[in-house]
């Protein structure tokens, strides 16, 4: 008599090679009823995933070789008061304030934005990966309200 064990049952799940679709598709499943909707960027290979019990924030989610790499777009430089203060701050206080994050300028249409960013591997499990996507939604949030610019016009917002 022959005894199968499923290796599923013995090991913890480690995910897989993530690629867009396969992403796309679990993260499609896992999302009904969980708050969580996606959708691919057009003409990119990018994930627009959207936490709703986050306010319906935006992440962009792209899969690479080793890393999958999400990012928020948070609010353009030039809305920061003292952007080069608030840039010397965030360097000093940064392990504290963005836990699994950090903070980067990237030019989007010519005009500077701060974005907020976290990378995780491409073989985590789900759950990790959802995790990464909430801190970063928690992070930028949190950050924005403590000490992000006073006053943003819709128009500013990426």
């Amino acid at each position: 008599m022959q005894l199968f064990i499923l290796v599923e049952n013995i090991m913890p799940d480690t995910g897989r090679n993530w690629t867009v679709a396969s992403l796309k598709a679990a993260l499609e499943e896992n999302g009904q009823g969980s708050g969580i909707r996606c959708a691919a960027a057009d003409g990119a290979d990018v994930l627009e995933v959207v936490l709703e019990d986050s306010g319906d924030f935006l992440l962009h989610v792209s899969v690479g070789e080793e890393q999958i790499l999400s990012s928020a777009i948070l609010w353009p430089r030039d809305a920061q008061e003292d952007p080069a203060g608030f840039e010397a701050m965030m360097l000093r206080s940064h392990k504290s304030l963005l836990p699994l994050c950090a903070l980067s300028i990237d030019s989007i249409g010519g005009r500077e934005y701060y974005e907020l960013f976290g990378a995780i591997s491409r073989q985590a499990p789900l759950k990790e990966i959802l995790a990464e996507f909430h801190a970063i939604a928690d992070s930028a949030l949190e950050l924005a309200r403590d000490i992000g610019p006073r006053a943003i016009n819709q128009e500013d917002v990426a």
